[in-house]
């Protein structure tokens, strides 16, 4: 079906660049006539307006943080040939072989955030957030259609449609559908997301008083192969052996992640307001701003089995040997106020001397659940009554779960924050978040960041550093499942007495010495821009106390279990990235170049080097349709990689045990570069490509993995198109 849509849709396209080239021939009418009915008809109309993409605008909430300012459609052709969320240039991901399914930064990108956080982090990459909503200003009704995938067969697909438009002037309304059907190359790699959203924006006819709503539900499926058995499929013939054919270890396992979120952001300015002039609309600032922010979430995550499966990726069930169903549930409602005060003079042309307070708190109160669900159980009895006749009475349990960890509690967080622009050049701002009362008491985030514009000709420089103490988060502290848990006498001290006079009580379940400790991390931060020189570099500085991660300490023992573990010392992370767009005629090259190095590799497994480049040619062709003619080029250095655990959904390291008798050897995946070719072009409201992904897969490299024993995918034909529709 998808197939047949993008079939279509790109005949529409080039349906179009055939009537515009057509167009721009020279043309005779020979029917008079209807030449003048014609002529009269337009002259004699009335005026109207080709509404483009210079009418729609949009803003989010970051961007309504101390004012409301919108931005314009971005309808070039930029990167529109990386599709895939986990496989963007300055973002790379390690993943287990196809969209939709479990990916991690292969790059060190921390988590800036502090409180209360269950730890399931692997599909984040396919879930929409309160922050990825855009709130519309159309002058006209606006939709968008997007495709993007493999042309042929269903391995990877991606599908797209939009809709806002102003009930009102100012009163816009919007929903979005998204969808992700990935089946993959091998058994059980299928990734399937639907994304569906709804949102509005009001503001007041003074500009006072403005809504932002939003809801959004998130349904994220993943299936759990387990990775396929034959470690040798990239061998000296791999091109021609079927990957579907492949078994592999897991036959029914699964992740199904929901996130559903309701949100509702009122603001109202008190006092002056002031303006500055932007494209189509004004970007209004206030001098005193009161913003109220109500939200409720719903998360779940479960881990869902149904088969005997060979215990070669997960140890034995304690409660079923074949069913498993682990589920976590989070209900979480959210209540911010915050007051901001703004002084500053009152040029409308240069905003300068302007001094900014924000002072606030939030109270957010949970409600958690950890759920090891099983299969009702039916016994069967035999009673014999006083004349000896023997009766039966068969009774069937329906148990939902074998056991239910639940628990409520909140968090009451102060937030401030400080700013003060010297001139449109120079500025400074300080942000502070701090856990004062609850269960996550003492954690904190203090962050401080400067701009300076040196010149329009020599660029800005960007400074910045933060503190940040964070409390564990959930799943280091706690887990319980059919095939392997942890948790702590701190946590659970009924399970821990039990254990102490029966160490076969729940078998799989470790018992942690204590809770681990918060995580300290001190960050500093320089960037140089320089737009005008297409250059952006940077160099970032990590001090990490206390470290937590997921590791297998005895791989010859046993290689199936793995646990949390904690750093007591600090780790180093220092990471230098260069960005830079040259162009030579028609040429352009674009180039992206990270260098990161760590003080416990063994500990944090990162590349030292990663780079991304892209050299393409525009051209005109048929003198109407803007195209573009390029290839890109990614590689990292080679590094110890990661493994996957599908129970908890963890990437995790393996070690051996200090007196092991033969020591765990880490897996060093050879890397070599990775070549892709692609066309990408533009006609009027409408962008295309088409990419022919791996090109360069049995030339120097076979095939590759990012993730120890699950194989990337093969080399493929994709197309993409996206259309703007304006009325």
């Amino acid at each position: 079906m998808y197939k047949t849509i993008v079939l279509f849709l790109l005949s529409c396209v080039l349906f179009g660049a055939k009537q515009s080239f057509a167009q721009d021939l020279k043309t005779s009418v020979n029917q008079n006539k209807e030449l003048d009915s014609l002529r009269s008809k337009l002259e004699n109309s009335k005026d109207s307006v080709i509404f483009t993409s210079r009418f729609i605008r949009y803003t989010t909430l970051k961007l309504t943080k101390d004012s409301i300012q919108t931005l314009a459609l971005d309808t070039s052709l930029r990167g529109m040939q990386n599709f895939s969320p986990i496989a963007q240039p300055r973002r790379p991901t390690i993943n287990t072989g196809n969209i939709g399914l479990a990916a991690k930064d292969l790059l060190f990108e921390p988590i800036k955030t502090i409180g209360f956080n269950p730890g399931f982090h692997s599909l984040d990459w396919y879930a929409l957030g309160n922050d990825d909503i855009r709130y519309y200003q159309a002058r006209t009704p606006f939709s968008n259609i997007y495709f993007a995938g493999q042309y042929s067969g269903e391995a990877e697909q991606l599908f797209r449609v939009m809709h806002s438009q102003n009930i009102k002037k100012n009163f816009n309304v919007g929903a979005s559908y998204n969808r992700i059907g990935a089946n993959g190359l091998y058994q059980r790699q299928r990734g399937d997301v639907l994304n569906g959203t709804f949102f509005s924006w009001y503001t007041s006819p003074n500009k006072r008083y403005a809504l932002y709503a939003n809801a959004i539900f998130n349904t994220l499926k993943a299936y759990e192969n387990g990775s396929i058995i034959n470690d040798n499929i990239f061998g000296s013939n791999n091109l021609s052996i079927d990957r579907m054919s492949q078994s592999v270890r897991l036959n029914s396992a699964r992740q199904i992640y929901r996130k559903n979120t309701f949100f509702l952001r009122q603001t109202y300015f008190v006092g002056r307001i002031d303006s500055l002039d932007q494209e189509i609309s004004k970007k209004v600032l206030p001098t005193n701003k009161i913003t109220y922010t109500i939200k409720y979430d719903k998360d779940s995550y479960a881990f869902q089995k149904n088969e005997a499966d060979d215990h070669t990726v997960l140890p034995s069930g304690m409660r079923d040997l074949s069913y498993t169903n682990d589920s976590t549930t989070v209900k979480h409602i959210q209540n911010e106020f915050i007051y901001s005060f703004f002084l500053r003079g009152k040029s409308s042309s240069v905003i300068k001397n302007e001094l900014k307070l924000d002072a606030g708190i939030r109270h957010d109160f949970y409600n958690y659940s950890q759920i090891v669900g099983v299969l009702p159980q039916t016994n069967t009895y035999n009673y014999t009554n006083a004349a000896g006749v023997v009766t039966s009475e068969t009774i069937t349990v329906n148990n939902k779960y074998f056991s239910n960890y639940a628990k409520t509690f909140q968090n009451v967080t102060l937030l401030g924050s400080a700013g003060y622009r010297f001139s449109n050049r120079i500025d400074l701002n300080f942000d502070v978040q701090q856990i004062f009362q609850g269960r996550q008491a003492g954690d904190f985030m203090y962050e401080a960041k400067s701009n300076l514009l040196v010149s329009n000709n020599l660029g800005r420089i960007v400074l910045g550093g933060y503190i940040q103490n964070k409390s564990p988060e959930e799943i280091y502290d706690t887990h319980y499942g059919n095939h392997f848990g942890w948790t702590n006498a701190t946590v659970d001290p009924k399970l821990a007495e039990l254990k102490a006079a029966n160490p076969l009580v729940s078998p799989n379940i470790v018992m942690l010495a204590s809770p681990f400790n918060r995580t300290k991390t001190v960050n500093l931060s320089f960037k140089y821009i320089n737009d005008k020189l297409g250059l952006d570099a940077g160099a970032e500085y990590y001090m990490i106390n206390n470290y937590l991660y997921f590791v297998q300490k005895n791989t010859t023992v046993d290689s199936l279990t793995i646990l949390p573990a904690q750093e007591s010392g600090s780790i180093s992370v220092l990471k230098v990235t260069v960005g830079k767009k040259f162009k030579f005629g028609r040429f352009n090259l674009d180039s992206y170049i990270v260098y990161q190095k760590t003080s416990k590799p063994d500990i944090m497994p990162t590349p030292e080097f990663y780079t991304y480049n892209s050299l393409y040619m525009k051209a005109k062709v048929f003198k109407v349709l803007n195209t573009e003619f390029g290839v890109d080029v990614k590689y990292n250095t080679k590094y110890v990689n990661y493994s996957y655990s599908p129970s908890v959904s963890q990437f995790y390291i393996r070690q051996s045990a200090p007196d092991a008798a033969i020591p765990y050897k880490p897996v060093k995946f050879d890397s070599y570069p990775i070549v892709d070719v692609w066309v990408r072009a533009s006609l009027r409201k409408a962008n295309i490509f088409v990419k022919y992904a791996y090109l360069n897969q049995g030339i120097q490299s076979k095939g590759y993995y990012t993730v120890n024993r699950y194989p990337m995918q093969d080399r493929a034909l994709q197309v993409g198109l996206s259309w703007n529709f304006y009325d």
